[in-house]
């Protein structure tokens, strides 16, 4: 007998003996139909509920992939431009982004899902390369993303979340060339020096972003002030292209504070 089946009569027996018991008990208390029936309820919630013996799971079997192990994923990852840059700023980048991939397919992940789940480590390699980017690197990062999602939002809220999440594909959804310049420019990222020198000043870092948040509604600040935490994909995807395309039109001085405000604290 499987498994389950054995399972299956555990519980039958279980009920069984319950459901004897509580006739005994009924066929005592004939006038007390409001204690016969809630003790049947109780009967039987008791005799369904699992015994202490914990039986595990079956494995999820692992989907098909092109990848025969960490290893060689990690050295496919090795072979992009990209990748190799990061890995020259940040030793051990690719590593890592196989490794949380390689994780993602033990818990049944296919290839697309691997794949998203390395695209993420990029992503945070993004954010920390950025905290000490040159200003002209994040002029670049600004425009890029604000595309980026206006292409992505008529795709829908699920693809624009993941494109800020990092986790999209973007070759499979942005035009050849903006896909080319977004490669450009991580390699040209991970390959420039940080820049040297201290973060805004609190007093700095307001200053340089009232005109932006002016530009927003009020939802919108509060959403991007908790990193969206809660919101839907659209909400997020409708705070971040408002809070780019506002940066877009501050002149280019206060453009460059409000970014190094935004992202180098």
């Amino acid at each position: 007998m499987g498994r389950a089946g054995r399972g299956r009569g555990e519980m039958n027996a279980r009920v069984t003996r319950a459901t004897a018991a509580l006739q005994g008990w009924i066929a005592q208390r004939p006038g007390e139909a409001v204690l016969v029936a809630a003790a049947a309820v109780l009967a039987f919630a008791v005799a369904a509920w699992p015994s202490g013996r914990h039986t595990p799971a079956e494995p999820r079997p692992l989907a098909d992939s092109a990848y025969s192990s960490v290893d060689a994923l990690a050295q496919s990852l090795g072979a992009d431009t990209v990748w190799r840059a990061f890995d020259l700023r940040f030793p051990g980048a690719t590593r890592q982004a196989a490794d949380a991939a390689w994780a993602a397919r033990q818990r049944g992940a296919g290839d697309r899902d691997m794949m998203a789940a390395a695209r993420q480590v990029q992503h945070g390699l993004v954010g920390i390369a950025l905290a000490t980017a040159p200003d002209p690197l994040l002029e670049q990062h600004a425009e890029l993303t604000r595309r980026t999602l206006a292409i992505s939002s008529e795709a829908g809220p699920l693809v624009c979340r993941a494109a800020l999440d990092g986790s999209l594909d973007l070759a499979a959804l942005l035009p050849v060339p903006l896909v080319k310049a977004d490669a450009t420019f991580k390699v040209l990222l991970a390959s420039t020096p940080p820049r040297r020198g201290r973060p805004l000043p609190p007093g700095a870092v307001y200053r340089a972003l009232q005109p932006v948040l002016l530009a927003l509604t009020p939802a919108q600040v509060a959403l991007l002030r908790s990193a969206g935490e809660g919101a839907s994909g659209g909400d997020r995807c409708d705070a971040m292209t408002a809070f780019y395309g506002a940066v877009a039109r501050l002149p280019v001085e206060r453009r460059r504070l409000a970014l190094r405000a935004a992202l180098q604290r």
